[in-house]
Order: structure tokens, then sequence, then C-alpha cells
């Protein structure tokens, strides 16, 4: 087997996520507190999110709405991205539990567009209702991923 060696920067990479609707782009979650996005014939990121909220565990594409990506923190932080609002800030930054405690794992549900679930350090298990904006596909959006996509070769 072959592989596409891709720069990860300074901290150990917890997650990584291909993109449902485009094959090339993929998001990475790790220690140093970013979020970057690779195109895989590229080894450089073409983006690198700092959200502030310490080390990012997790990370995952929406099965429906290609420009939007949900991110989980070591201080208890869901993030939520919507690139057609912003590319470099979280649309949502909600608190996942009370206590500030690491959340490990995210998921979207594939058959139900407007859930999300979260894991965290204590064992706790919660499911989040997303808004209509954040769950329904939008006409062009994967369009817009792909003009992104091939920014990332210039």
């Amino acid at each position: 087997s072959s592989g596409i060696n891709a720069e990860y920067g300074n901290g150990p990479v917890y997650d990584v996520h291909f993109s449902p609707v485009h094959r090339n782009l993929f998001l990475t979650a790790s220690t140093d507190g970013t979020i970057r996005l690779y195109n895989a014939l590229q080894p450089k990121p073409f983006q690198v999110l700092e959200p502030v909220a310490g080390y990012v565990f997790s990370v995952e594409w929406s099965p429906v709405r290609p420009l939007v990506f949900a991110a989980t923190t070591a201080n208890g932080t869901l993030l939520i991205y919507d690139m057609k609002k912003s590319r470099i800030s979280p649309v949502l930054q909600i608190p996942a539990n009370h206590s500030k405690s690491p959340v490990y794992s995210i998921a979207f549900n594939n058959k139900s567009n407007d859930l999300l679930s979260t894991g965290d350090s204590r064992g706790s298990v919660k499911i989040w209702k997303l808004s209509e904006g954040l769950s329904t596909q939008i006409k062009g959006e994967g369009k817009i991923l792909e003009r992104i996509a091939a920014s990332s070769y210039e």
C-alpha cells in the first residue's frame, strides 16, 4: 500500500474525517488546538482553524451539509462550523457539559440529519438537535466546497 504524507503540526492527531461529498478533502483534530483542512493531493493543510478552546479531540463533517462540520474540545466545548457563513470561526460554541470535562467523541446521525451525539470523559453521552439551517441541504453548497477544494491548489 502507499500513503500520502500530510504535514500535521505540533501535537498528536486525535481524529481524521473525510468529507462525505468530496473525495479528497479531510479534517484533522489535534492537541495543538487546531482543526486542519486538507486536500489529500497536497501535503500541507489549506486552512488551519484555531478555536482557542484547548485540545481538539474529535471532528466530523455533516452527512448532509457539505460546508458544515463539528468538533469537540478538551474544555468541554462542542464547536459547529458552517463555512458558508464563516471560513474561520464556529457559528456555535456550546458547553457540552457543566463540568467542562473533555469531550472525546462526536458523531452525526446519518439517518436523522438533525441529530448529533457527543461523548465525554465522565462517561456521558449527549444527543443534540441541530437547527434546520444546520441540518437541511442547501442548493449549490457542493459547488462551493468544490471551489474551496480547488483554491487549495493555489
